[in-house]
């Protein structure tokens, strides 16, 4: 019986001895052959990061260049398609639908992320946009759709020309939004901006909102919010309005406020500085004929004189008050 045991355990013995020795020489022939070589490399984090320094970057899409700039330092994710730059100096080219050929949007910044993929771009730190007629300067900027539509932040300044009439269009704000294609900007939160006429001797307008569009193609910018418009020596307020821009020597009203319209102007008589003060509900103003026309219930005071009717008409820098249908209350002074 103790022999049959020991005869099973030597068998068994042999047995895992000559599987061993099979398993080795099967090794040993199929060493460096090329199912030792995995078909994928392997995954770690080291090798999804490219870094670059004095870096040269461009982007292709549909054989059609898309992006190029160049940079001090450059870090490219090969999987995600993730490009982090520094001091970034390039190009964003556009196109139509049709594959015809915009204009192209400058940039520079301290700081850029690009997501290639989604087509979006993220700059930080002194941000400037350039295109032909218009700059752009922000702390942080957003380029969605390969330069459809820009979003700024912070400490927002452009400068833009309308090319129907040469008025060069200075803005602040907080905050914008720019569609290049459409040369229409959004500006939001404390909204100040000067218009310079091309020539020197036109009057320049300043103007201040809370909300502000500017739509380049037809000449027009509309104001919302605590709005208040100046003129050499001609200021008013109001919580709506707009400027037409190409109506400057035209005949026709160049600006226009509306709801709770306050107007004070400075005037001169006999030598004597005087203020005109006035209120309705809306006000135009025809630069071209130097003349303000009051509606909704206007009242003027002028000096000692105080003017109600249902439209009354202002000609800057003189006295005369026309008005319609009036309801007037003239005090006069005692010699």
């Amino acid at each position: 019986m103790r022999a049959r045991q020991y005869t099973i355990i030597l068998f068994f013995l042999a047995a895992c001895a000559g599987l061993s020795l099979l398993s080795f020489n099967g090794h040993f022939n199929n060493f460096g052959s090329d199912q030792d070589i995995p078909k994928n490399g392997p995954k770690h984090d080291q090798i999804d990061e490219s870094y670059f320094k004095e870096a040269h970057f461009f982007s292709v899409t549909n054989k059609r260049p898309a992006l190029q700039f160049q940079s001090n330092e450059l870090s490219l994710s090969n999987l995600d398609g993730v490009v982090i730059a520094f001091d970034p100096n390039g190009v964003i080219y556009r196109y139509e639908r049709n594959g015809e050929e915009l204009e192209p949007i400058n940039f520079k910044a301290k700081n850029a992320r690009t997501l290639l993929n989604k087509k979006e771009m993220y700059l930080d730190n002194d941000v400037e946009i350039n295109l032909s007629n218009t700059s752009l300067k922000a702390q942080k900027m957003t380029i969605i759709s390969n330069g459809d539509v820009l979003y700024a932040n912070r400490d927002v300044k452009t400068f833009s020309t309308i090319i129907k009439t040469n008025d060069q269009i200075s803005i602040t704000a907080q905050e914008a939004i720019y569609r290049p294609k459409d040369q229409f900007f959004e500006y939001i939160n404390q909204v100040e901006g000067i218009i310079r006429r091309k020539k020197s001797y036109e009057e320049n307008i300043s103007f201040k909102a809370d909300f502000l569009t500017l739509d380049a193609p037809k000449s027009l910018a509309s104001m919302k919010g605590n709005v208040t418009f100046k003129k050499d020596n001609l200021e008013a307020s109001a919580n709506s309005g707009d400027i037409f821009l190409e109506n400057y020597n035209k005949r026709l009203k160049y600006y226009a406020l509306s709801d709770d319209v306050r107007l004070q102007e400075r005037l001169t008589r006999s030598g004597k500085p005087i203020v005109r003060k006035a209120f309705s509900e809306k006000l135009e103003g025809l630069i071209s004929d130097k003349k303000i026309i009051l509606t909704g219930l206007p009242k003027v005071f002028q000096d000692k004189d105080v003017i109600k009717g249902n439209r009354i008409i202002i000609r800057e820098n003189v006295e005369t008050v026309e008005v319609d249908d009036a309801n007037t209350s003239i005090t006069l002074e005692n010699k």
